[in-house]
């Protein structure tokens, strides 16, 4: 084999899997859970609401960014839920990782694509690092308790099926 050829396919095999990290759906759950790391925001009506606050309702967490083109596709899906959802037990939050300088344009965002969830800035990256995220779209799933059930990176064409059969278990509970 040529030797162009041999660091060509080398680069390939290196490149591909962390190009298409963010494009597919890989949920990891090794059967035990932890507990969701706590934070707050404030709401829409300036009061200060924290993770911890939501126990008994299960929680979906939406890392996202304008920029993303994986997010962007996430969002029909995540609305989805939202509606389908918004009168159960369940709370979706999506939280942006865009800088702060962006707010407006988050904001417009927000407004073009018709995202109805609570929305909240995580422009200093505090939140994203509790949770560990890396990388983005990234979802987290939690239960009535407050543990982590779930988290699933990427985008997958099926995901308000995937989410959507987790919370319907996690319901039942």
């Amino acid at each position: 084999m040529n030797k162009k050829l041999l660091i060509f396919l080398l680069l390939m095999f290196l490149i591909v899997p962390i190009i298409s990290n963010g494009c597919h759906s890989n949920s990891t759950q090794d059967g035990t859970k932890s507990l969701a790391p706590d934070f707050s925001w404030k709401d829409n009506n300036d009061e200060v609401i924290k993770l911890s606050d939501l126990k008994g309702k299960v929680v979906l967490l939406d890392f996202w960014a304008t920029w993303c083109g994986p997010c962007r596709e996430t969002i029909p899906h995540v609305e989805a839920i939202y509606e389908k959802y918004r009168e159960k037990d369940v709370v979706v939050i999506g939280i942006n990782l865009d800088e702060a300088s962006k707010i407006n344009t988050v904001k417009q965002f927000i407004k073009d694509n018709g995202m109805k969830y609570q929305v909240i800035s995580d422009a200093n990256g505090n939140v994203g690092s509790q949770y560990s995220v890396t990388s983005i779209p990234r979802f987290f799933i939690i239960d009535k308790e407050g543990n982590i059930d779930k988290m699933i990176i990427g985008y997958d064409p099926d995901m308000e099926i995937i989410i959507g059969t987790e919370i319907d278990k996690l319901l039942k509970e």
